[in-house]
């Protein structure tokens, strides 16, 4: 006679590691499409074709807000493995380099973490100017590319081709448009953005007051 012995009772209420993973990896493709979509948007605005139909202040308000998504996504991403069983996520291991990640996530936490500095200096931005920190914040997009290299290593959704397809295209479509904006007459030009005088007045007009 042999006795089968159940196993613990599953929780109402309570979601499976299995769906917490499922989870994590939608917002995962989430925040990637939505940090590609910031950096094509913002190599547009280098090139300044949009310009002649949409106001500039639109342009980078519209930047901004898909940063915004990105960075919201890539953090509930991450945080949601603090919260699975089969596996043990402490925080140390989400946030630090060092914590004991897998190697296929510290390129993600790395990324994760220059695009969350650049996304905290806007609050120096008065201090150190406009121009200086536009310089400072071209460090979002070597942390894209980390972003890029941990959510193709460590997919385990290989099955779906179109995720795969809408990713290179996502890595291909920014890589060509900086490749002709360096190649350009005009990208080889540093010539001068009356924008960031723009900005820079408006800035001090505003904490004058």
């Amino acid at each position: 006679m042999t006795h089968q012995f159940a196993g613990p009772a599953v929780r109402p209420g309570v979601t499976t590691d299995a769906t917490l993973g499922h989870i994590a990896g939608i917002f995962g493709y989430t925040a990637f499409f939505f940090m590609a979509a910031t950096v094509i948007w913002g190599l547009f605005l280098i090139t300044r074709l949009p310009e002649r139909h949409i106001r500039r202040q639109t342009l980078y308000g519209g930047h901004m807000m898909l940063a915004i998504l990105a960075l919201a996504a890539s953090v509930v991403h991450a945080q949601v493995h603090y919260f699975r069983h089969d596996a043990y996520y402490a925080e140390s291991k989400i946030w630090l380099v060092w914590g004991g990640a897998k190697a296929d996530v510290l390129p993600g936490i790395l990324g994760l973490e220059v695009l969350l500095l650049v996304a905290f200096s806007i609050w120096f931005q008065r201090r150190v100017g406009y121009r200086r920190w536009h310089r400072f914040h071209w460090f979002a997009y070597p942390g894209f590319v980390l972003i890029a290299v941990h959510s193709a290593w460590a997919s385990r959704e290989q099955h779906f081709g179109v995720i795969w397809a809408a990713m290179a295209a996502a890595m291909f479509v920014p890589l060509a448009l900086f490749v002709l904006r360096v190649l350009s007459p005009a990208g080889r030009r540093d010539e001068a953005d009356p924008w960031f005088d723009v900005v820079e007045a408006f800035e001090d007009g505003i904490y004058r007051r």
